[in-house]
């Protein structure tokens, strides 16, 4: 990964506390168990309390963490647990979180906050749960788009959303990973090999969806939704991206369930060239969608 964003750091750390003090180096990271070892105690929410995914409470010297259970997800769950993991390690969080005597904090990951300190943890979550030499290795046997992600969420028992968030970061593949809610975009993610396609303009957060789009399609019936429906068509690259290469794009999106919100994966329907500027005859270009 050559670009660098500004909550690396936060992965970063989770890495080296999971190598170095949990001394944890195999895929699933069970982070409920990881929490108990460190003597944090973990404790689900009634389902009746949604609107949060978790929450950090500190008092008397002891730490707490309780969870979301309304969205019936082992991998939201993992994910919720392991953000407010970060809240407990991450340099100045306590302070932030906890300010003058407070002894509670309710979370809400999933890279739909705007708040600093909620990013930090979320991205420390994916390097815990995910780190870079363990998910690396699964890669290489998990194929490619959706179908790749749904292996790897399975493989580390993570939310659908942070893996494909994780394999964005990680894959030499060009991919882009948009998450929506109705016909809004609430963000989107890409790839380096995709930025390295130059695309006109980037889907930023509250920009609506292509309506010619499989996720428009998708995000109409909140029934398909709340059933995990997918749907896959070829892609208008223009219509999401603005001026974009001659190169066809593949958009799949699947439904995810309770949380009221779609994940959609754009990929390249033809691998990219070898990095030295020859896709002639020498250097054909092979499907990847058959």
């Amino acid at each position: 990964m050559g670009r660098r964003g500004p909550y690396d750091f936060a992965t970063a750390f989770a890495e080296k506390l999971l190598r170095d003090q949990f001394k944890i180096d195999k895929l699933p990271v069970k982070p409920i168990a990881l929490a108990k070892s460190q003597g944090i105690r973990v404790i689900p929410m009634p389902k009746d309390h949604d609107g949060v995914s978790g929450m950090f409470i500190h008092a008397h010297g002891k730490s707490a963490i309780a969870y979301a259970t309304h969205i019936e997800s082992k991998g939201f769950q993992h994910f919720s647990v392991a953000h407010e993991i970060g809240h407990c390690y991450l340099p100045g969080h306590m302070d932030a979180i906890l300010p003058n005597g407070a002894t509670e904090h309710f979370s809400r990951s999933g890279f739909v906050s705007d708040d600093r300190y909620e990013l930090e943890a979320d991205h420390f979550a994916a390097g815990l749960l995910m780190p870079a030499r363990l998910f690396t290795r699964a890669m290489e046997t998990a194929g490619d788009g959706l179908d790749a992600i749904e292996h790897l969420k399975t493989r580390c028992e993570t939310s659908l959303t942070a893996t494909a968030i994780r394999y964005q970061q990680l894959t030499d593949e060009a991919v882009a990973i948009i998450q929506s809610r109705e016909h809004r975009i609430e963000f989107c993610f890409m790839s380096d090999q995709f930025l390295s396609l130059k695309p006109g303009r980037w889907p930023r957060k509250g920009d609506p969806i292509p309506r010619r789009s499989e996720t428009h399609k998708l995000n109409a019936a909140p029934d398909r939704i709340l059933r995990a429906e997918r749907l896959n068509e070829e892609a208008h690259a223009t219509d999401w991206f603005g001026a974009f290469p001659d190169i066809e794009l593949y958009e799949e999106v699947v439904g995810l369930g309770r949380y009221g919100r779609s994940l959609t994966v754009i990929t390249t329907v033809d691998a990219l060239d070898d990095g030295n500027g020859d896709s002639g005859p020498e250097a054909p270009w092979e499907s990847r969608f058959r």
